[in-house]
């Protein structure tokens, strides 16, 4: 019994997948990786001064404390400048003043402003080193 198959004889049958946004996929990553850097620091600020202090946190409390959380323009700019102040420090020295790490710096920390889970969590974390 002969079997009709659609389509060339060379090929599989099978319809070609939808490529995958590049983009898209990087942003997935990022954001995971950048969620996972921010539970930690959430741990840090619940357990207050008992846990030795990162330069990160540091430099989130300096952020927090000099920025005004109450208002959506400060606690904007706090996320921001925390963001890029958390990716840059992850890029290796001899990137870090490059002109592409400052455009990926920069195109993070606006991802991470805009992204509603991420920029919610930061700022959490900001008020609680705020006020702790």
């Amino acid at each position: 019994m002969k079997v009709n198959r659609p389509g060339s004889p060379l090929s599989s049958g099978a319809e070609p997948l939808e490529p995958l946004d590049p983009q898209e996929l990087q942003n997935t990553i990022k954001s995971e990786r950048f969620a996972a850097a921010l539970s930690q620091l959430e741990a840090q600020a619940a357990a207050g001064g008992a846990a030795a202090k990162s330069p990160t946190r540091n430099a989130l409390e300096q952020i927090a404390q000099g920025a005004n959380l109450a208002n959506s323009e400060g606690a904007s700019s706090a996320v921001r400048e925390s963001a890029r102040y958390m990716i840059r420090s992850r890029l290796h020295e001899k990137f870090r003043q490059s002109e592409q790490a400052n455009r990926l710096v920069e195109q993070l920390s606006d991802f991470v402003t805009a992204d509603p889970l991420l920029n919610s969590k930061l700022l959490f974390i900001l008020k609680r080193l705020k006020t702790g």
